[in-house]
């Protein structure tokens, strides 16, 4: 059965534009920038270079951010093909938040204290990453919120006697 996209609920369409764009933005090579202007550097220019998304433990959150937002279009297209009775916008949200948890940590602590002249953080893609990738989460906890899924019963623990 085919569904028109914007039959979709707003959060729906919002999760699945900002996963959509999160993941384009991952292949830009500005996600960690890393620039050098010290000595020796006025004959030479400024020298900079950047990174996309798809190195060290951001790779992982890059997965997570795809993950969450496969979970989502399913989930909006077919979701007559996911098994019945998990809750499947807490699984979307749980992964859009820690793949955006790790997304940002990567980027922060790329690089240590500034020395000589050469600067490490985030370039204006990481930051773009780390806007659609917020939008992401967000959307898909409204998701949850709106489905009134409930979230799964954990076992309790047995509480001991008082003496």
């Amino acid at each position: 059965m085919a569904v028109d996209f914007k039959s979709l609920g707003k959060n729906d369409q919002g999760a699945l534009i900002a996963g959509a764009l999160a993941i384009i933005l991952s292949f830009i090579g500005s996600y960690i920038t890393v620039s050098y202007d010290g000595p020796g550097s006025s004959a030479l220019g400024n020298i900079s270079g950047g990174t996309n998304a798809w190195t060290s433990y951001a790779t992982f959150g890059v997965l997570l951010i795809i993950a969450s937002t496969a979970v989502v279009g399913i989930k909006a297209f077919a979701k007559e093909n996911l098994p019945d009775g998990i809750p499947w916008n807490l699984v979307a949200t749980a992964l859009a938040a820690l793949g955006t948890l790790l997304l940002i940590l990567r980027a922060v602590f790329a690089g240590g204290p500034s020395m000589g002249g050469v600067s490490v953080g985030p370039g204006w893609s990481g930051y773009l990453l780390w806007i659609a990738a917020i939008a992401l989460t967000v959307f898909t906890a409204l998701s949850f919120k709106d489905s009134g899924e409930k979230m799964p019963d954990m076992p309790k623990k047995d509480t001991p006697p008082a003496a």
